[in-house]
């Protein structure tokens, strides 16, 4: 990791805590979401669809709307008081992407189809196999998050500033008589 920081080490390390336990808080709630909706998806009964979507509804609502917005800002709120930044590095802009696109589409996608479903009710489900792969699709976009927390891949943006040349030291002369 660069060395220098906006900050201070206990409000980055708080910031660094803060953003890992939204992010998995996000990422528990995005799998309970993947077994609810696949518990629907291969059940023929009614009932369970129905009780299936109403929770994933209760966790989106509790979890996985707050996860997903305490991790926007948290990461941005690293990304712009440590030396990472936010358009300095690949994996903290496919990060920030990332977020978003799982935001817009759990929000427009996956929780209009779960409230269609539960429209629905008995009848025939409108979204079942979309219910079952979307979620899925989200949670393999935050494995990829975490990986690329981890291992820092890509390099850096060509936005990111110039690296400043090393110093090396003078040549030595000698002088020969």
């Amino acid at each position: 990791m660069p060395s220098r920081s906006l900050v201070g080490k206990r409000v980055r390390q708080l910031l660094v805590f803060v953003h890992v336990v939204v992010s998995t808080g996000w990422m528990g709630a995005g799998a309970a979401n993947v077994v609810l909706t696949t518990t629907a998806a291969v059940t023929g009964d009614p009932q369970v669809w129905r009780v299936c979507y109403l929770l994933v509804q209760t966790v989106d609502t509790w979890l996985v709307i707050p996860g997903a917005f305490a991790a926007l800002v948290s990461g941005i709120a690293l990304s712009l008081v440590t030396p990472w930044g936010l358009a300095r590095y690949w994996w903290v802009l496919v990060k920030l992407a990332l977020t978003v696109v799982v935001i817009l589409f759990s929000t427009f996608f996956v929780g209009a189809w779960v409230e269609e479903s539960i429209v629905a009710g008995l009848a025939p489900r409108p979204f079942a196999v979309e219910l079952a792969v979307g979620p899925l699709a989200n949670l393999a976009a935050f494995l990829l998050m975490t990986w690329a927390s981890v291992a820092k891949p890509w390099g850096r943006t060509p936005w990111s500033p110039a690296r400043p040349a090393a110093r090396r030291p003078a040549p030595s002369v000698t002088l020969t008589g």
